[in-house]
């Protein structure tokens, strides 16, 4: 009798750790789905705001170019989100009819904010400084607007100052050459006070 039971003990098991190993391929399986789907997912949302940071730059553009149609001089085109009612400015319905654009797309939203300088832009114009459109955004949103650009640029940090809205892009020497000519495109900043990956929108060529 004994010998009997434990034969069929012997016989039970069998089936228990083939379902148990079968559990195991499926829960390994279902993880690295898991992996791969967020993965997909987050390089998707990347394209996304890529795609919204071009089209948000283009916008501002259009504005500026409003502005110099209607006899307004690069240097004299107010960018200031707060008038809204000078004919010279961008954010304003009788000057370039735009809303100041909004941060969601930032590297830190409701912390990083817009930045409006000047700087040059090799191959573009004369060596006077462009007008420029700043904006930190995520390292995979940084890659995205390039990629979308059609630039082919690998992020290296460059020292170009402590760019702010008064303070000028300096060292346009170590421009990188990939984004040469580019009215648009991404770079990343070693600046103080500026570190990080920065979108740009040319809005005037001098």
């Amino acid at each position: 009798m004994q010998n009997r039971l434990n034969n069929q003990a012997g016989i039970a098991i069998g089936p228990i750790l083939f379902v148990v190993a079968i559990l195991a391929i499926l829960a390994t399986a279902i993880a690295a789905g898991s992996s791969t789907f967020a993965t997909n997912a987050s390089q998707e949302t990347n394209r996304t705001n890529a795609g919204s940071m071009l089209q948000i730059g283009s916008s501002l553009k259009m504005g500026f170019d409003r502005l110099i149609a209607l006899g307004n001089p690069i240097a004299n085109v107010d960018i200031n989100a707060s008038n809204t009612t000078s004919n010279n400015a961008i954010f304003s319905p009788t000057g370039g009819g735009l809303v100041p654009p909004s941060t969601a797309l930032s590297n830190a939203p409701g912390t990083d904010n817009w930045i409006y300088t000047w700087g040059n832009i090799n191959g573009l114009g004369t060596t006077n400084n462009e007008r420029l459109a700043l904006l930190k955004v995520t390292p995979g949103v940084c890659d995205q607007i390039n990629t979308q650009g059609g630039i082919t640029y690998t992020l290296a940090a460059i020292d170009f100052g402590g760019f702010s809205n008064t303070v000028n892009l300096a060292n346009a020497g170590s421009w990188p050459s990939a984004l040469n000519q580019k009215l648009v495109g991404c770079f990343q900043s070693s600046g103080t006070g500026v570190v990080g990956n920065y979108f740009f929108q040319v809005l005037a060529v001098q």
